[in-house]
């Protein structure tokens, strides 16, 4: 199932860290095998680590969040190798979450010319993301960007948009009231504090910061924000829910997009 769509994005930065302990070695060793499965099956122009020159057009950020060996049942295979890891894409120009998927890696079990079956498992989680970043637009050719038209002078859109008599018209919420912005700079810092632990693996951390963000002000973008969490942690009716609360806040068209593009992904898992 696609996780985005990745068909107008051109270079890519790839970021791959361990919320676990035992796993901190692994992350090389999937860094090394994604770049490579990427590579194979992607038409990005660049694919290289976060933070190498200039800022790309995608960040992918993958954790390993957990690491086991053994296989369920009452005969566990100790030679099957388990790696749990959170995907989330970020749009690297603007900062923007893109969407979130976990993806596990199992090794077959069997030992092959004494390699640690850690190895098997970081080549299945490294060969997932790349099928799945394909089947998002990945493989295809290059398109470009097509950008919304400006609003019109005096309406504006989202949550900071001007207020019109009787209308909900860019208010950032059904009901037509505008949001009191004197709390803006606070909810747009646990916004951005919820992007980093989300991107870090701590899906709880990131779903309250972004509550509290739109408890603050009330705006699509934060309540959206609140919907990518919970796909992180696979509540896909919570996930629902909340992307369906953010349509109806009167999103611009660009982020009323992405919405209608995420729900149409979670129905499928319901």
């Amino acid at each position: 199932m696609p996780v985005a769509n990745l068909q107008t994005y051109r270079t890519v930065g790839l970021n791959v860290r361990s919320t676990a302990f035992a796993s901190q070695g692994l992350a090389m060793f999937l860094e090394s095998a994604t770049l490579q499965h990427l590579q194979q099956q992607c038409r990005f122009d660049q694919i290289v680590r976060a933070g190498q020159g200039a800022p790309p057009d995608v960040v992918i950020d993958l954790n390993i969040t957990n690491h086991s060996r053994g296989d369920e049942g009452l005969l566990s295979n100790q030679n099957v190798a388990i790696i749990d890891t959170l995907l989330v894409l970020t749009d690297g120009q603007s900062n923007d979450l893109l969407g979130t998927a976990r993806i596990r890696g199992r090794s077959s079990g069997i030992v092959i010319n004494d390699n640690p079956p850690e190895r098997e498992a970081v080549d299945a989680v490294a060969k997932s993301v790349a099928d799945l970043l394909a089947k998002s637009g990945c493989s295809g050719p290059r398109l470009a960007k097509a950008e919304p038209p400006p609003p019109p002078p005096n309406t504006g859109s989202g949550a900071n948009a001007g207020s019109a008599s009787g209308s909900n018209a860019g208010s950032g919420e059904p009901t037509g009231s505008q949001p009191d912005e004197t709390h803006r700079p606070e909810a747009e810092q646990l916004n951005e504090a919820g992007k980093d632990k989300l991107r870090a693996a701590d899906i709880a951390g990131a779903l309250a910061a972004f509550q509290q963000a739109n408890q603050l002000v009330p705006d699509p973008k934060y309540q959206y924000n609140v919907c990518l969490a919970y796909e992180a942690g696979e509540r896909w009716q919570e996930a629902i829910g909340a992307c369906q609360k953010a349509r109806s806040m009167n999103p611009p068209d660009k982020l009323a997009q992405k919405i209608d593009h995420r729900l149409d992904l979670l129905k499928n898992h319901q």
